[in-house]
């Protein structure tokens, strides 16, 4: 017979089971990309390297362009939560800037926006996903994310967000150098200068 704490115990483990396997099913995702490209994530693929059936993977998310989704929300939740440490408001303009470049650069180059990258590509056109990727991405969200570390500065709604796309479209633009040319591209010339650029641009 079934205690009260089985009870209360039997759906935790449920449903931290079903976040477990969600887990696997979004990191496989992910690395089959990075590994190999976007084609290569095939639903056979993508249950073979998390270790499930397709079908216990449509449990969890439903479909192929549901799991991308979740591709692209974990990679823009991941930023978030990094920037919203308050290390990141802390000292002088210049150190913030520099804080806040240096922690974008490290997202930008890890694996998750790589193949967040990646996605965004494949699915161009797609409505599902890619309006998915803009809710996600609101600008409110980037703009409060903003005005907190940078809350000194006097700039407008305006100049903040073009801040904000002044990082991202630069680190992007890096990123796919140091793609192409490896080892030989020096990526610490250009973040060095888009910190300039950004303090410019808020300061």
């Amino acid at each position: 017979m079934a205690t009260p704490a089985d009870v209360v115990a039997g759906p935790g483990r449920q449903a931290a089971k079903s976040e477990a396997t969600r887990d696997k099913v979004i990191r496989a995702v992910i690395a089959l990309i990075r590994e190999t490209g976007f084609a290569s994530a095939t639903s056979t693929e993508i249950a073979k390297r998390a270790g499930v059936t397709w079908g216990a993977v449509q449990h969890h998310f439903g479909g192929k362009e549901e799991i991308l989704e979740a591709v692209l929300e974990r990679s823009h939740r991941a930023f978030q939560q990094t920037l919203a440490n308050s290390v990141f408001t802390k000292g002088t303009p210049e150190a913030r800037v520099a804080k806040y470049v240096d922690a974008a650069w490290e997202h930008y180059r890890g694996d998750e926006y790589m193949a967040a990258m990646e996605i965004l590509l494949a699915m161009r056109g797609h409505a599902g996903a890619t309006q998915q990727w803009s809710v996600g991405h609101s600008r409110a969200e980037h703009l409060a994310l903003g005005r907190r570390i940078f809350h000194d500065s006097t700039a407008s709604k305006q100049r903040l967000l073009e801040a904000i796309y002044l990082v991202h479209c630069m680190l992007t633009g890096i990123l796919i150098e140091t793609v192409l040319e490896g080892a030989g591209f020096n990526a610490r010339v250009y973040t060095r200068h888009l910190k300039k650029q950004v303090l410019d641009v808020l300061y």
